[in-house]
Formats: C-alpha cells, sequence, structure tokens
C-alpha cells in the first residue's frame, strides 16, 4: 500500500540556480536511493500555502519510517534547509476503498487538489458523508474532468486532514468546469458534511521524463 511523504517549501531568491541543480543532481536521487520515489515535485498556481509541494511515495509505513531515521536523509534535508523557507512534511495513507493509485502522471498535467475534515457528531453523520462522496461528489468530479487519483488520510502533519487528490489533463477545462454550477452546488452540499475546506491548483515544478532505459527529472521554470 503506498504511503506518501509531501514535502513543502518556498525557494530563497538568492539561492535559485543552485536549488536547481542541487534538486535535481542530489536531493531527488537521493531520496529515491532511500525508498522515497520521487512522483513530481508542484508548484502552487491558486491557492495559499507553501510555493513548492515535493510529491514523494513508499510501499509502506515502515519503510517510510526506516528513510527518515537514516544518517542520508538528515544531510539531504540539511542541505535543502540551506536554499528554502518554510519547510514542513505530510505522512499520508491512502483511504483504500477509493482505489489504486498511479505514478504514473501524464506531462499536460494540472492538480486540483482539496482538503477537509469530516464534521462526525454521530456515526450516522460519517456514513451520510461516505455515501455523498462516493455517489454524488467523486462522480460529479469524473464528470467535469477531475480524475480522483486518490483520496488519503494526513497522519503526521497540520490539518486538515482529508485530501482529495485530483489531476486534470485539459488545463484549459479547468476553470469554467469548477465555475459549472453544478460542480459549486454540489461542492456546496459536501460543505454541509464537512468543515476546514480548501482547495489547490497546481502544475509541475519538477516533472519525471521516461528514457528508453532509465527515468530522469527536469524542472519546470516558475
Amino acid at each position: 500500500m503506498a504511503v506518501k511523504l509531501m514535502h513543502y517549501w518556498t525557494i530563497n531568491p538568492s539561492s535559485k540556480e543552485a536549488y536547481a541543480d542541487f534538486i535535481i543532481k542530489q536531493f531527488i536521487p537521493g531520496v529515491n536511493r532511500l525508498g522515497m520515489h520521487t512522483v513530481a515535485g508542484w508548484s502552487v498556481l491558486v491557492g495559499s500555502y507553501s510555493e513548492i509541494i515535493m510529491e514523494t511515495v513508499s510501499s509502506d509505513l515502515n519503510m517510510l519510517e526506516t528513510a527518515l531515521k537514516t544518517r542520508d536523509y538528515r544531510l539531504l534535508k540539511s542541505d535543502l534547509l540551506n536554499l528554502v523557507t518554510d519547510y514542513k512534511t505530510k505522512v499520508m495513507m491512502p483511504i483504500a476503498k477509493r482505489g489504486s493509485y498511479s505514478m504514473s502522471i501524464s506531462p499536460d498535467t494540472v492538480k486540483f487538489n482539496q482538503m477537509w475534515d469530516v464534521i462526525t457528531l454521530k456515526p450516522e453523520d460519517y456514513q451520510s458523508y461516505e455515501q455523498f462522496v462516493t455517489h454524488e461528489f467523486y462522480p460529479l468530479l469524473e464528470k467535469i474532468g477531475v480524475h480522483v487519483a486518490g483520496e488519503w488520510e494526513v497522519l503526521i502533519g497540520d490539518e486538515p486532514h482529508t485530501f482529495c487528490e485530483g489531476r486534470v489533463t485539459d488545463a484549459g477545462s479547468l476553470i469554467p468546469a469548477l465555475q459549472n454550477s453544478e460542480f459549486r452546488r454540489t461542492r456546496k452540499k459536501l460543505k454541509q458534511y464537512v468543515e476546514n475546506y480548501q482547495s489547490r491548483i497546481l502544475s509541475f515544478h519538477v516533472r519525471k521524463i521516461k528514457g528508453a532505459r532509465s527515468e530522469s527529472y527536469e524542472i519546470i521554470p516558475l
């Protein structure tokens, strides 16, 4: 079962050139060697949070915990902190009933991520929420072109604690889709079940390049 370690930071303006070199040549290869596979890096286009989100995945929680305790990871993090500010992380586990997670992402992908906390005053409240997101909200996202790539629970890190990862391959259609009356009406209904709702639109900051024999990464200028 995939476990995510999400890194969040803002690039120090005086370190942009050194930062790009470090991320591609040291940080990503180092993280990958420790079993925390780098899926992609993202820049936040719309929504308040850190400037950069680095998405890494491990095969299980024990492997991730072991990697984070190593000297190699501590050194990588120390070098990174010389180049960025506002560093933070989140550890997330998948909510299994949402299906399998794919690390293969189309090069023209834009993300539409939504986060919230479920209001659960009584057991039946959560059941009603589950029915709504399963049979109304997520199907509507798919209908308007937002593929629900995964739903995650934040185990370690700041709230909100439920994370819906959406992927869009037609970036030009995203804003009109979010302005659609059906989406706005359904999102309003979602907020009857949740609180602390947030959303962000992300574009590639670091993208994986698949070669004939190996994979490499490139930074997309901000």
